[in-house]
């Protein structure tokens, strides 16, 4: 049968699993820019009567801050941004009044007593001591509160997949943790270094916008913590068994879905790969509901494809994790991996990902994602990986924290998938789900930068805004179901440390936009030509750290021409806020009110 073999992405890529019903709702493309125009109103607003208007004369700082004696001037207003951010985005998620009305009745009167509380408690302090405080510092402080508050709350009112109940084995919490202090306490002194014998490069850095905030901390802290944390996961996987004779069968299972205009390429890069490898290497390609000549041309691979046994199975029902689980149920390996139909694996890497499993701890292992180098997004989305999963991931592994390797290529012990029953269904984050809760068994979760794959990378604004929306909610999906981890009595990094880390990042890439648009109404409506607001630190918010850790993670990978892409990065960056504020949208809000985090769940 001949079969004509499609050369561009298709026309149709959303799925059951772009919105699953139970806990996503379609939004319109213009429910994000509605809250956006009515922030843009609120803000404009307060900025104006705060820093010109009636409120001026009782809040002269210029945002809602008690004159308890705070010294110097303030970059931003965060209370006032909050206020407008927290104010829009509840009438826009709640979708009616009644339900708009309720979230602004629970989201605003606790966040205004904290500030209340805290401006009251501080004042006491430097009145009684003597002690004084920065306003800079306290508006800062203002804006990490906010975004933790708002996190807080999107989980208190989400409609999100139910608790289990987590079989944990996890140690080593504690010398995790204090080393992971120690790392922390070294790279501030080293950023305090820097500050001192290196003040004049630092100002130009900072009057140029490179830099911003209250130091060299806001830029150089995290970097150098976590290239730490880095140097100590490459030590430990220098110690850590891993053996090039262990080659034992292996099944690989490739969920598919109107793939035909790639399973292919697919196929030919599994059987490069497996070409070499002294164990036989099984190919199921489970056909998840597929409207296209995915199958046929599966097929007709398989026959030319002499280095591996390719089969090709029809699932009916939807979703990945149903075609997944299929594959599992029939899998006779001790080993299985899981491959995108849209990701080409790289030759060598199934033997060195295999090799690692010699060692009886590991329990997942992933690599590093690499880009086409043909779509309007690749240099930037090729920084991205390079920045998570080549640099991030690995860092992490230095304290056993690793949270999740990206479904587009994973290695598992088949065993434990099956003895935790398999991949989650109706869900977003799937392949994080499982690998967070393989770690919390106490496997190594190993992230080797050396075993890389290309991964198609959408060439359509559509097409990357379902992808995003879907990835973007799954931080949300995968902290609600392993609640546990975060609540519970036994600790780990993971759950204690990482997993609110990431709720809380989440919140602060949501308010991202409304941060920058608040930004350009303080400088202009409000004191900025004045002394007031200076435009540094909005450049700043999209630079310092994120683009010195893309330099360094592009050095470290081996790439230093990926840093090409950096300007192409940086405006990604922006347009991955906007998404994540689009995702947050698509969440249903919880009529019932079922709390996240009144109640302790118990460890098993």
């Amino acid at each position: 049968m001949a079969v004509t073999i499609g050369q561009s992405a298709p026309a149709v890529f959303a799925s059951v699993d772009s919105a699953p019903g139970s806990f996503a709702a379609p939004v319109s493309v213009w429910q994000a820019p509605k809250m956006l125009a009515v922030f843009t109103l609120l803000a404009a607003v307060q900025v104006y009567s705060l820093n010109h208007g009636g409120l001026h004369a009782y809040f002269p700082t210029g945002d809602y801050v008690l004159d308890v004696g705070y010294t110097g001037t303030q970059a931003i207003g965060f209370r006032a941004y909050a206020l407008s951010f927290l104010i829009s985005f509840a009438m826009f998620w709640g979708r009616d009044v009644q339900t708009s009305t309720r979230l602004l009745v629970d989201f605003l009167p606790g966040l205004i007593l904290i500030y209340l509380c805290g401006d009251l408690v501080l004042g006491g302090i430097m009145l009684l001591t003597g002690l004084q405080f920065s306003l800079h510092v306290i508006e800062v402080i203002s804006g990490l509160i906010a975004w933790g508050w708002f996190a807080r709350k999107m989980l208190l009112h989400a409609t999100l997949p139910r608790e289990i109940t987590l079989r944990r084995r996890a140690t080593g919490f504690a010398r995790d943790l204090g080393l992971g202090v120690a790392l922390l306490l070294i790279a501030i002194l080293l950023a305090h270094w820097v500050e001192q014998h290196a003040h004049t490069l630092l100002a130009a850095l900072r009057q140029s916008g490179l830099i911003g905030g209250l130091g060299p901390g806001v830029f150089l802290v995290l970097p150098l913590f976590f290239l730490m944390l880095y140097a100590v996961a490459r030590v430990r996987h220098a110690r850590m068994i891993r053996s090039d004779g262990f080659t034992p069968d292996v099944t690989i299972i490739v969920p598919a879905f109107n793939e035909e205009y790639i399973i292919a390429r697919t196929i030919r890069a599994l059987d490069s790969a497996a070409e070499g490898y002294a164990g036989n290497v099984t190919v199921l390609l489970i056909d998840n509901n597929s409207r296209d000549a995915t199958a046929a041309i599966a097929e007709a691979s398989f026959a030319t494809s002499p280095h591996i046994i390719g089969k090709v199975i029809r699932e009916g029902t939807p979703g990945k994790a149903h075609a997944l689980n299929t594959g599992l149920r029939l899998t006779e390996t001790d080993y299985l991996v899981r491959v995108d139909a849209d990701t080409q694996i790289l030759p060598g890497s199934i033997a060195r990902a295999l090799s690692w499993f010699a060692n009886p701890r590991m329990g997942v292992v992933g690599g590093l994602p690499l880009v086409p180098g043909t779509g309007p997004f690749d240099s930037a989305r090729q920084i991205e990986t390079l920045v998570k999963h080549g640099f991030y991931s690995i860092a992490l592994q230095g304290v056993h924290s690793v949270v999740g390797v990206p479904g587009m290529l994973a290695v598992y012990r088949t065993e434990i998938i099956r003895e935790l029953g398999g991949f989650v269904s109706g869900m977003n984050g799937e392949d994080t789900d499982i690998s967070m809760r393989i770690g919390e068994l106490g496997y190594d979760i190993m992230v080797d930068p050396r075993i890389r794959y290309i991964s198609e990378v959408p060439v359509t604004l559509e097409h990357l805004r379902e992808q995003r929306l879907r990835w973007f909610r799954s931080v949300l999906h995968i902290s609600s179901r392993g609640r546990q981890m975060i609540l519970g009595h036994r600790a780990t990094m993971r759950g204690r440390v990482i997993l609110p880390y990431m709720l809380f990042n989440s919140a602060r890439r949501t308010a991202m936009i409304p941060l920058i648009i608040y930004g350009i109404l303080e400088y202009f409506l409000g004191s900025g030509p004045l002394g007031l607001m200076m435009w540094q630190p909005l450049v700043a918010v999209m630079l310092s750290a994120s683009a010195l850790v893309a330099v360094l993670a592009c050095l470290l990978a081996g790439m230093p021409r990926a840093i090409l892409g950096l300007p192409s990065y940086i405006s990604f960056r922006l347009l991955r806020g906007y998404f994540t504020l689009e995702s947050m949208l698509t969440i249903r809000v919880n009529h019932d009110k079922t709390a996240f985090a009144l109640t302790l769940p118990r460890d098993e």
